[in-house]
């Protein structure tokens, strides 16, 4: 069988010449032995690349994905549940029981799950960067095992406590097994395979000991990854090495003058180990260090690559001493971008990074990449390490780039008529210098979405919940699902269900705010969810999402449907309707609140500033320009503050009399907060669109 793309792991199946494999076009197999080119089973479901497939004693299949998510199968490869806990990408997994497993991921951490009843029942901490690897001593179980990582260490973990740290002459240590014998084997970037022992009769002789020893003591590390922004000066000297550490692998920064070295203290041997010079310098601001701060951590460099119009820029950041390829995954994973792009994405960080050479590196000896995203990876004869792209554009400029067609972004321009949002062209631009922002004449919407993801969140909770008041028949929610289709007509039995799914707790509603969202986009559902009674009943479902104390995703996707709504003539009078309290949600909502929050935020004020321009509304205008004023200074993220000024600008442009746009712009200058924004964007060097938009609001403030 040829995989189209990476296969990152094999591991041996329950039954005799049987093998899972997982890869990265997001699913795992099982394979029969016997001659066959097509497996037995083939799982699919995952949202990224599968990582790690393994069999339990029970039978019972785990996965672990770059989605951050486990899933747990039955024998017959049918999906049973989603274990949510890690924060990052799952690397590797390892049985310790018939229905218990470890996982490892990107986050550092290790995790003990129960498979049958989808429970994590303890977690590990020790590593200081991602753990790519584990493995079971045999016949330990969860006693006994040992974890690699990027940190250059391998743990050995006994009884839920590190017991031992080994550190290895080479950054990434890519895989750890351990052997029937009781040792365990190691590979890592430096292109060497070494095989550990307790037993002395089994270990290396004495003069290879030292070597190694050697190795690591003489092996270079970048400062940045252990000073962090610390003076030399303040460092302690190497008298500091006479106190005991109080951990196994805890590491300790020493100077020796103007050198610096990095020991870490072995409690088998109860001494400090040399691991390391430091070379190099990181930490304060970027002028002192010549880093760029990213998420609290510096980078060489911090991409700015513009996906889709109408969106911020995504940042890709990169050091120097990385492998491209691996942070060309990483940036694919974390942005839910296609893997087809994977060399285009690394090959642009490599073209672009020529400048620098990383700190430490050691010509003599490189490192190998990792084979799963590196530049030494296995590339199919022909294929060029991707399929046939001769007819594909650049994804980040080029003109077959993903565009949604009623996406989320603002248009450059002003819109035309209608009730939804539309993709327009910039032609315009040239003739109407003074406004190509606002006034905004149609509604924005939010239309993206994963259907089967809703649908499996739906079933998953409604087998949850335990009761006969919200539980409903798992046939009616594959009928509710398909009201959020795009060809969607209003079937009565399941309109009247999803009013029933309204009434589910607020903890596992969110799915069912989802089917709404995107239902009322559709002519016919909007009439039958916002007409009447039944509108009101809708408002004041809501209103029980939209309290301060509700959850943050119940909040963010009532605003979604309060937007979507709008987009048809029934949802749009209910709005008005209800406009009053639509504006009190937006002054009442405050921070913290993440980037989806304040989009959402920041779009439904745009769309009532259209609304009440349709009505000719000068009153409901005046409030909406006082909460424009409250609410921008309180958004971060540029995409909401390009749509808040984008309705500042339209609720200004479209005043019906001189005096009334006088009137508003005074509301405005008496807020002091909001005139030292607009001062502060509209002087920003960039000349992105906040930037001009915010100089256009300015500059209609003066008319």
């Amino acid at each position: 069988m040829c995989f189209p793309v990476s296969v990152c792991s094999l591991s041996a199946g329950l039954n005799d010449r049987t093998v899972m494999s997982a890869s990265w076009d997001a699913t795992a197999c099982m394979w029969k032995l016997d001659g066959s080119t097509e497996p037995s089973l083939t799982l699919s479901g995952h949202q990224g690349a599968v990582w790690s497939a393994i069999q339990l004693p029970s039978g019972d299949i785990v996965t672990g994905s770059a989605d951050k998510t486990i899933r747990v199968w039955d024998k017959e490869g049918q999906f049973q549940r989603t274990l949510t806990g890690h924060t990052d990408c799952v690397r590797g997994l390892a049985a310790t029981s018939s229905n218990e497993f470890l996982s490892c991921a990107n986050d550092a951490t290790v995790c003990h799950w129960n498979a049958t009843v989808g429970t994590c029942l303890s977690v590990f901490y020790g590593h200081s960067n991602y753990i790519y690897s584990i493995s079971v001593f045999p016949g330990a179980g969860v006693d006994s095992f040992v974890t690699s990582s990027e940190d250059r260490t391998v743990k050995i973990w006994q009884n839920g406590e590190c017991r031992q740290t080994v550190t290895l002459p080479a950054q990434s240590v890519w895989s750890v097994a351990c052997l029937q014998n009781g040792d365990f084997v190691t590979g890592s970037s430096d292109g060497i395979a070494r095989v550990f022992s307790a037993d002395p009769s089994r270990q290396a002789e004495p003069i290879l000991q030292e070597q190694f020893a050697s190795e690591v003591a003489h092996t270079s590390m970048a400062a940045k990854q252990e000073l962090g922004g610390v003076k030399i000066s303040e460092l302690p000297g190497m008298g500091a090495l006479c106190e005991p550490g109080y951990s196994d692998g805890q590491r300790k920064l020493v100077r020796d003058g103007t050198d610096v070295f990095c020991y870490s203290w072995s409690a088998a041997d109860k001494e400090w180990v040399k691991i390391g010079d430091v070379v190099g310098a990181s930490g304060g601001t970027q002028a002192t260090s010549g880093k760029q701060l990213y998420n609290g951590k510096e980078y060489d460099y911090v991409f700015s690559v513009d996906i889709e119009d109408g969106k911020p820029p995504l940042k890709l950041p990169y050091n120097c001493d990385e492998d491209p390829w691996f942070a060309a995954q990483t940036f694919i994973h974390d942005n839910n971008l296609s893997q087809l792009f994977l060399d285009q994405v690394a090959n642009f960080i490599v073209n672009n990074s020529k400048q620098n050479v990383p700190l430490g590196t050691k010509d003599s000896s490189p490192e190998f990449c990792d084979p799963f995203t590196g530049g030494n990876r296995y590339i199919p004869p022909g294929s060029s390490g991707r399929p046939d792209l001769a007819n594909v554009a650049d994804p980040f400029t080029g003109a077959s780039r993903y565009v949604p067609s009623y996406g989320n972004g603002v248009p450059d321009s002003p819109a035309g008529g209608g009730t939804s949002s539309t993709s327009l062209s910039s032609a315009t631009l040239d003739n109407c210098p003074l406004k190509p922002y606002f006034p905004q004449k149609t509604y924005l919407r939010f239309d993206q979405a994963n259907l089967s993801v809703i649908l499996e969140k739906l079933l998953e909770f409604n087998r949850s919940t335990g009761d006969g008041i919200h539980k409903v028949q798992d046939s009616y929610l594959e009928g509710v699902i398909k009201l959020a289709g795009a060809d969607a007509t209003a079937n009565p039995l399941y309109m009247q269900v999803l009013k029933q799914l309204l009434q589910w707790p607020q903890d596992i509603v969110f799915p069912v705010l989802d089917i709404v969202r995107l239902a009322v986009r559709n002519a016919e559902i909007n009439s039958d969810l916002c007409s009447g009674i039944m509108g009101d009943q809708l408002i004041g479902h809501l209103q029980r999402f939209l309290v301060s104390h509700s959850l943050t995703a119940n909040q963010m996707l009532s605003l979604r449907i309060l937007c979507n709504m709008l987009s048809h003539p029934e949802g749009e009078a209910l709005a008005i309707r209800h406009k009053d309290y639509l504006l009190s949600v937006v002054f009442d909502i405050t921070p913290p609140f993440n980037k989806q929050m304040q989009i959402a935020i920041s779009t439904l004020l745009l769309n009532l500033a259209v609304a009440f321009n349709r009505t000719r509304d000068s009153l409901s205008r005046a409030r909406a320009v006082v909460a424009s004023s409250v609410i921008l200074p309180r958004l971060s993220d540029s995409e909401a503050l390009f749509r808040g000024l984008v309705a500042l600008g339209t609720l200004i442009w479209d005043a019906d009399t001189l005096q009334d746009k006088t009137e508003l712009i005074e509301s405005v200058n008496s807020s002091k907060e909001i005139v030292t924004l607009l001062d502060k964007l509209s002087a920003g060097s960039s000349m992105d669109k906040v930037t001009q938009c915010a100089a256009q609001v300015s500059a209609l403030m003066q008319v």
